[in-house]
């Protein structure tokens, strides 16, 4: 993570206004297109049980619990963040539950909700410690790493006595795999040292900078869908190179491969294949951009 970035600042948000762009950052993603793996406008193949209109609904749905979120960090006092992160958890559980009720029971942002979530709230806690007119960015990155300390031992003790095992938890078992919990006890490093860089100083449309933020994304993390569907974890090297291939095109050329992307969007739909926890850090790294007013 370079000084630069860890030196850039966010507005100081009520409420109302960071839960509304966050909003927008989950509508953001659904709309771009094309996107291996994931949904959006125009294609769905990999996910049948959902739309781009299912998204949308479920988006919206989350803004009372993302000024939640933020207000709890905003006025949390305690002198451990781990405190602040458990406090988060009885309102995670019932966005979950209105997710679910909007969807019929169809899982559109769960992992979105733990990571903006905890974003927003760490947020509120950065501003309500903050002297100045803004929040530096290095104060949220400590803020995020300080409330989730020691999340992923936690949260994975004693797995070998627990049935039946969610897939991230069989993933961390078999290969050590950490997910959204392990990029949130790191601070987000997949957003702030690949995501937002690329997507700050990417050209183009908005349309393109957000793909070339999601290239940059796969590019370096290991994306917990991916290796459900595909079965493997052998499968991230392979993604990973596709991913660096086009971005090296961008960075060469100053143009997205539109016909690559095209190609690797069709054969994540004919193997079944998705990158749901890249959309998940995209969508900080939208949300962290519009903070930043440089969307």
């Amino acid at each position: 993570m370079t000084e630069p970035i860890l030196a850039e600042t966010i507005a100081k948000q009520n409420a109302e206004s960071i839960s509304q762009t966050a909003v927008a950052s989950l509508l953001d993603e659904v709309v771009t297109h094309p996107k291996p793996g994931l949904v959006d406008p125009v294609d769905n193949r990999g996910h049948e049980d959902m739309d781009v209109y299912l998204f949308i609904d479920s988006a919206v749905s989350l803004q009372p619990y993302l000024a939640q979120c933020f207000q709890t960090g905003l006025t949390f006092t305690g002198a451990s963040l781990p405190a602040l992160m458990a406090s988060l958890r009885p309102l995670g559980m019932a966005a979950e539950r209105r997710m679910f009720t909007v969807t019929n029971n169809v899982n559109t942002h769960k992992g979105a909700i733990f990571g903006l979530g905890i974003m927003v709230a760490a947020c509120g806690q950065a501003q309500a410690k903050s002297v100045g007119t803004g929040v530096q960015l290095a104060e949220i990155i400590t803020t995020v790493r300080g409330m989730t300390a020691g999340l992923v031992q936690t949260d994975f003790a004693n797995l070998q006595h627990k049935q039946p095992l969610t897939a991230g938890e069989r993933q961390y078992l078999q290969y050590g795999t950490t997910g959204i919990r392990g990029e949130a006890e790191a601070g987000f490093p997949t957003v702030f040292q690949h995501g937002l860089p690329a997507f700050l100083t990417s050209s183009g449309s908005r349309q393109e900078r957000i793909l070339t933020a999601l290239l940059a994304i796969v590019a370096n993390s290991r994306d917990s869908n991916l290796i459900k569907r595909a079965g493997t974890p052998a499968i991230v090297s392979k993604v990973q190179t596709q991913a660096q291939e086009m971005l090296h095109v961008k960075h060469t050329t100053g143009r997205l491969d539109w016909n690559a992307l095209q190609q690797m969007t069709e054969q994540f739909a004919a193997q079944r294949l998705s990158l749901g926890g890249s959309a998940d850090l995209l969508i900080l790294t939208i949300l962290m951009a519009r903070l930043m007013q440089r969307f």
